[in-house]
């Protein structure tokens, strides 16, 4: 009878810790840093991440009025399917209609969700995997040579993948762990940040997991860990 009500007890604790885990996981608001090509570090957006209205900058500087500047990277956003969906992409601030989620941009310090966006295509030839450190020289190349506008505090430059491309992040890979991530580097003599957000099929989510990645880059411009 003992090993009995040993048991029973055992199993229940299982079971409630497993109805708890999932909670557990959403109300997580941690950006999770990940070692990067260069040995540094990025931060990843999963695809099941804390709703926007549990926001937390953790004490950090922020960027509190982010200026969009969308890159549609690869020729198949010249599609006519893809090509309706940048206009929506290229606002995600001013797209945001909730009050619970203005007020917790508000409160996370990000004051501004109507500030100046820009975006472009480059429809370059790309298909397969596409590490970060080709995204960087993608980026750098674009600002050296004029193509991109020269990055000012508050630039944050979101690449949108289209869907021939497969995005890396050191032995990491898009899709099995990470939905987006944001990072940043120097180049011509200016500190870039910028989001990878790989394709997402779904309309809807796409823009979601744009909108917390672009949010969360910044949250954390100086890319600290804890």
């Amino acid at each position: 009878m003992q090993i009995k009500s040993i048991l029973l007890v055992v199993a229940v604790l299982a079971v409630g810790a497993q109805a708890q885990e999932p909670g557990t996981r959403v109300a997580s608001t941690e950006q999770q840093a990940v070692t990067n090509d260069d040995r540094g570090h990025a931060f990843i957006i999963e695809r099941e991440a804390a709703p926007l209205s549990g926001l937390n900058s953790s004490g950090r500087s922020v960027i509190s009025e982010p200026q969009q500047y969308s890159i549609f990277l690869g020729r198949g956003w010249a599609t006519p399917a893809l090509r309706a969906r940048e206009t929506e992409l290229a606002n995600l601030l001013m797209n945001v209609r909730d009050h619970a989620t203005l007020n917790a941009l508000n409160e996370s310090g990000v004051k501004n969700t109507f500030g100046p966006t820009s975006s472009r295509e480059q429809l370059d030839d790309l298909n397969g995997s596409i590490s970060d450190l080709q995204i960087q020289d993608i980026l750098s190349v674009m600002v050296k040579e004029g193509s991109l506008s020269a990055s000012t505090g508050n630039t944050i430059y979101v690449v949108f993948l289209d869907p021939d491309m497969h995005s890396t992040l050191g032995t990491i890979l898009a899709g099995k762990h990470y939905a987006a991530y944001h990072n940043f580097f120097n180049a011509a003599g200016l500190k870039l940040h910028y989001v990878v957000v790989p394709f997402e099929a779904d309309r809807k989510t796409a823009s979601q997991i744009a909108l917390r990645a672009l949010v969360a880059a910044a949250l954390n411009p100086r890319g600290e860990t804890r």
